[in-house]
């Protein structure tokens, strides 16, 4: 009972929670499961207000409780609230493939202070996202063939055209990046600095500052010297596999530059930074955890759009992007492979364009081409469509490396290692019989190098990329 002063009076009031519902939902079922996203539904008990529906990464063992009223986009302990409401059909978003997610359900009756939440024996349940899986795309593909690279491009190029704007936030933005918070607003990160940016929907790119990162640069292109800055309205300036979500500033100052390792830094961007490499050039560095993105984003580019007004290799495009340094590139693929952001935006923007990146999906890929003059390797020969794209147990440092190499090895028992150029050339084999290798490489040339493995426990060959300065 509490007493409330009026004026003259005090007036006692009653205050009184809402009656617990009886029982929660049943029957949790899953459908239209992709890989960012699926649709949750369940049976509602009879005589009940709402529910609130929370998801975790482990088995859900948060309750919300009586007498508070949680938003969507809200944390209980370590679970986040997807749903508050009556609605028995939610849509579930914020996933990433091959991932398992846990939910619980529980009922409520009542609003405000006196919400009354059914706590025990929630409704839980869980759902694991699909892995990422090509399938049969590139069953026409053979890495030991002759035309191997002019049937890659071709494959690529065969897609459908999104468009630019407003395409990209309409269907990128709210499957890939946009996350709930409270007051009906939403959350996303810039790619390049990992701000948070919180707003009130619809997203806006010129409101919130947000860029479409081209990552190969439109005035690197070989069609913009017809287009300008037109290029967007077309399939090779307005590809999502070359973009990436950045503020703009980072994207300013990047400008046309290349992307490269800064040495003497002139702006920082969060863990991005713009300067100079150790050849006095102006690079753009982006954080470790978008390096090989940014790497394999301009592989796929180049590859995809070769023939299109001439030679896509690096040495034949436009403006600064002959100066791109392709061994960086190579260097940050194998330092950053794939995870499971990435290769869940490559299964989203296969269901909307209609093809891949290959080198997300086939990592060893890259070791085929010569992307500065975008023609097979040698290397090809001994690398097939599911070389081993799992990292080997084994070790090389320092990377780079200046006069020696070295290398840990699985154990003490007889092993070959050998030590190709990017061409497929043999420069070094070495036989070793102990868990730790030395590589005189003084005498060779700077640049990316593959050094292979052979040993009992491997089927084949391991490989790694090495960069020697």
């Amino acid at each position: 009972m509490r007493k409330i002063f009026t004026g003259a009076f005090f007036v006692s009031v009653l205050l009184t929670q809402a009656q617990e519902p009886a029982a929660n939902p049943t029957n949790m079922q899953f459908s239209a499961v992709k890989h960012w996203s699926a649709v949750m539904s369940y049976t509602p008990p009879q005589g009940v207000d709402g529910f609130i529906v929370l998801r975790n990464i482990s088995p859900v063992t948060d309750v919300p409780q009586d007498g508070v009223t949680y938003e969507r986009g809200q944390g209980i302990g370590s679970s986040k609230v997807i749903h508050v409401g009556g609605a028995t059909i939610i849509p579930v978003r914020e996933l990433v493939e091959n991932t398992t997610y846990h939910f619980a359900v529980f009922a409520y009756n009542g609003y405000g202070t006196n919400i009354n939440y059914k706590q025990s024996d929630p409704l839980t349940g869980s759902l694991t996202t699909p892995a990422s899986d090509p399938g049969a795309y590139y069953q026409s593909i053979d890495t030991a063939a002759p035309d191997f690279l002019t049937k890659l491009t071709t494959l690529l190029q065969n897609h459908t055209f999104q468009s630019y704007t407003p395409g990209y936030a309409t269907n990128v933005i709210p499957n890939l990046f946009e996350r709930d918070t409270i007051n009906n607003q939403k959350v996303i990160n810039c790619e390049y600095t990992n701000e948070t940016t919180i707003y009130t929907p619809p997203f806006s790119f010129s409101t919130l500052q947000y860029n479409r990162e081209h990552v190969l640069c439109k005035s690197w292109m070989k069609t913009y010297s017809m287009y300008g800055n037109n290029i967007t309205d077309y399939p090779e300036g307005a590809d999502y596999f070359n973009l990436l979500l950045t503020k703009a500033a980072p994207n300013q100052a990047r400008s046309n530059n290349p992307l490269g390792i800064v040495l003497n830094t002139q702006q920082t961007f969060g863990p991005s930074k713009f300067g100079t490499d150790n050849t006095g050039n102006l690079v753009f560095e982006p954080p470790l955890n978008r390096k090989g993105d940014a790497a394999r984003a301009m592989f796929y580019e180049i590859v995809c759009y070769n023939g299109k007004s001439g030679n896509w290799g690096f040495d034949f495009l436009l403006s600064q992007g002959p100066e791109q340094n392709v061994n960086v590139l190579k260097l940050w693929h194998q330092q950053d492979p794939p995870d499971k952001f990435e290769r869940t935006k490559n299964e989203l923007f296969y269901s909307l364009q209609n093809n891949r990146n290959p080198f997300i999906d086939h990592p060893a890929w890259v070791n085929c081409i010569n992307f500065d003059s975008l023609l097979k390797t040698a290397a090809c020969s001994y690398i097939s469509s599911s070389t081993h794209d799992a990292p080997p147990v084994w070790r090389c440092y320092p990377i780079p490396a200046d006069n020696y190499l070295q290398i840990e090895l699985p154990d003490a028992s007889h092993q070959t290692l050998k030590l190709y150029d990017i061409s497929g050339k043999l420069q070094l084999e070495l036989h070793v019989s102990s868990t730790l290798a030395t590589i005189d490489v003084s005498q060779l040339n700077a640049g990316l190098y593959i050094l292979e493995l052979s040993h009992k426990y491997y089927a084949t060959p391991h490989r790694q990329l090495i960069l020697l300065e």
